[in-house]
């Protein structure tokens, strides 16, 4: 019989769950706080401990599922059925690549338990580094255009046509709703939004876009449409970004302008404005999520 020591169980589960959860989060390019990876990880370890105590149902593979669906829930909140399934399989793959490096390092002959655990971790770690920095520089030779049609109110004025690119890097979010959001730049735009929004967004005067849109008359309609994305950039830890919600959002790739009623239409997107080119020569006007064109 194998003596196990409590404190080495979780100190061991704590570690390996939240590299697993880190690892799940970069891959899928989804940003998640410490605090919720750390949850994750504790839930994971509180389900290991009591099950030393309680069998049957806590060692069944019925249990393991439902933990590892409520350590991905935990951890990448709010999700749908799409990004569920999503990141679990991201999770379920990390989590076998590293039982494979671990199963490796034990056949070294290895015995000491810390050691395996280190090298386990320094392992895998580098292998997923190796292996996604190899999908991403396959996927940047990827890069679709496309063309999006974005009208804010269908029932006054037309919308515009902007040259668009799927941007990989793209995982902004709606944190209402969960949906992908695009990213504009507001001078392609403007000429469907109120001049003093527009005006406040260029000189990046963020923190009083509210107070401008009450100030004008078409001020209530537009706050129901306002939403503040959060981001991360470099030299950038807390951004955000202005938004609004618009009623049409259609992509076509390939599209023309002028062919309005054509291409996919996707609803509840929000369009982020963004205050400078995004691209030097000025070739895109507008970056979308890759679910987008899907």
């Amino acid at each position: 019989m194998n003596t196990v020591y409590l404190d080495v169980l979780i100190a061991e589960n704590m570690l390996m769950n939240f590299v697993i959860l880190h690892i799940t989060s970069r891959i899928t390019s989804t940003a998640s706080s410490i605090k919720r990876l750390m949850f994750g990880a504790a839930v994971g370890t509180a389900y290991a401990v009591v099950a030393l105590y309680i069998e049957t149902f806590f060692t069944a593979l019925a249990g393991k599922l439902i933990l590892s669906a409520f350590m991905v829930v935990i951890v990448f909140w709010p999700v749908n059925f799409k990004r569920f399934m999503r990141f679990s399989v991201f999770f379920y793959a990390v989590t076998f690549l590293f039982a494979g490096v671990s199963f490796a390092v034990l056949l070294s002959g290895n015995t000491k338990a810390v050691s395996n655990l280190l090298i386990t971790v320094c392992l895998g770690y580098l292998l997923i580094t190796v292996l996604e920095n190899y999908i991403k520089k396959n996927k940047n030779k990827k890069n679709i255009s496309a063309n999006v049609y974005i009208q804010f109110d269908k029932n006054s004025g037309e919308g515009v046509w902007l040259p668009a690119i799927v941007d990989t890097g793209n995982s902004l979010r709606d944190p209402f709703s969960g949906k992908p959001v695009i990213i504009a730049e507001v001078a392609a735009v403007e000429d469907m939004i109120p001049g003093e929004i527009c005006e406040q967004i260029k000189d990046n005067s963020l923190n009083f876009v509210t107070e401008g849109i009450l100030s004008t008359s078409s001020g209530a309609e537009w706050l129901k449409r306002l939403r503040m994305i959060p981001y991360k950039a470099i030299g950038t830890e807390n951004g955000m970004l202005t938004g609004f919600k618009a009623d049409v959002v259609r992509i076509m790739e390939g599209g023309e302008e002028g062919t309005k009623g054509k291409g996919a239409e996707l609803t509840g997107i929000v369009v982020c404005l963004y205050a400078e080119a995004l691209f030097d020569d000025e070739e895109y006007k507008a970056l979308l999520a890759p679910e987008m064109i899907a």
